[in-house]
């Protein structure tokens, strides 16, 4: 049986992937998303939430996916909290109508934005195939992808393959990439909560003792909360009474009282980056490249640049002719994203370190350093512009523009 040939094949269908598949999808290319679980017709069950920032909501716009969201299925945020839990009465507010924007960001759920972007793809001619990574092969000119699946034998040959399967990336591993990896001591719990006292246009950030809790918006009297602690899994087998009296204590009476949650979910707190992004015939991205802290809400945006810096380097390429899989093209654009990966990781692990818990007088200058920001127009503008993604140089995509 003829081996299928595509110019491109994307390992792994979820955000990061199906959104490059779309950037990807008007090019005069033979793209081929691989996931074990394709979502269309309908996407999998998946309870959790993004916060997509300002920029990357223009990219999701550009590539037709965003207008496919019910407005019942996003939240917009127009306000953002920071504050010390600690006792130190440190507070920072940023606001959206103060920075000439509709929103500083909006909070989505993975199914939703998913079933969106497979939408968007159903009116392309993106091949969308079942199948698991198997293994990997390759020459000079192309790369071999093994299928773990049923069918003995099946692969797919192609002349470069993106791997946007994950933090635990098997393309990663096929390759013999490495990582560097932080623990940080931590898990988070991720649950969606009512409360007595909504603001449903504000999201909060509260950094705690045992560290950060996050609070999302999603809709009337209901918001995610993300608990990061070091006895999580004590928390997760609390009964629903005494984790709601928990989180009440943890997070404080800013929203009122916790009156409801629904199950928990429990994950481990690591940052971590695969030590090179490119090798002969591959590309990795997103948390295949390189995985977050979720304390800052950076992780999908991250990946998200990577889709936009990458498929407007594809379509330069296919234009001009010249050979995306080559090692050097593919070097130039690990170069190319050095910056801004560094750039938003040092952002997220020093917000971190930053509000870890240390001896009085540091958390008195913490607090000092929050009240400071407050009273800084400029300053403040400056960390909205790096949590909205609109720090520039800004891709095509970023900018309203297909590649």
């Amino acid at each position: 049986m003829k081996t299928p040939y595509h110019d491109i094949v994307i390992c792994g269908g979820g955000l990061v992937g199906a959104s490059l598949a779309l950037a990807l999808a008007h090019l005069p290319l033979d793209i081929c998303l691989l996931d074990p679980a394709p979502c269309a017709p309908k996407p999998r069950a998946d309870d959790r939430t993004f916060t997509i920032a300002q920029g990357s909501k223009r990219a999701l716009a550009t590539l037709g996916a965003w207008p496919r969201i019910s407005r019942d299925d996003f939240q917009p945020i127009a306000e953002i909290e920071v504050s010390d839990r600690t006792g130190r009465l440190g507070l920072t507010h940023l606001f959206a109508d103060e920075l000439g924007v509709d929103a500083l960001g909006f909070v989505t759920g993975n199914a939703a934005l998913l079933a969106a972007l497979y939408e968007a793809l159903g009116e392309t001619r993106v091949t969308l195939r079942r199948g698991r990574f198997g293994g990997l092969a390759r020459d000079d000119g192309h790369a071999t992808v093994m299928l773990a699946d049923d069918q003995e034998g099946a692969r797919l040959t192609c002349r470069l393959l993106v791997g946007a399967d994950g933090t635990h990336s098997a393309v990663r591993d096929a390759c013999g990439i490495g990582v560097e990896r932080h623990d940080y001591g931590r898990e988070a719990i991720v649950t969606n909560c009512r409360v007595s006292a909504p603001r449903p246009t504000t999201a909060f950030e509260r950094f705690t003792a045992d560290g950060p809790i996050a609070a999302l918006p999603i809709g009337d009297d209901r918001y995610t909360f993300v608990v990061s602690r070091p006895d999580a899994a004590q928390w997760q087998g609390l009964d629903d009474g005494m984790f709601l009296d928990h989180l009440g204590k943890a997070f404080g009476d800013r929203l009122g009282h916790m009156l409801g949650a629904s199950p928990r979910l429990r994950f481990p707190l690591i940052r971590q980056n695969a030590r090179q992004w490119v090798a002969p015939r591959v590309v990795l991205i997103g948390n295949a490249a390189h995985t977050l802290h979720p304390v800052a809400g950076q992780g999908f945006n991250l990946g998200l640049r990577d889709v936009a810096v990458l498929a407007e380097r594809i379509a330069e390429a296919a234009r001009a002719g010249t050979d995306y899989g080559d090692g050097a093209w593919l070097r130039d654009y690990a170069r190319a994203r050095e910056a801004d990966v560094a750039n938003t990781t040092r952002f997220t692990d020093g917000l971190v370190r930053l509000f870890a818990p240390r001896l009085a007088p540091v958390a008195a200058a913490r607090a000092m350093a929050l009240n400071l920001v407050d009273g800084l127009p400029g300053l403040k503008r400056m960390l909205a512009v790096r949590t909205m993604g609109l720090k520039a140089p800004l891709p095509k995509l970023f900018r309203g523009i297909k590649p």
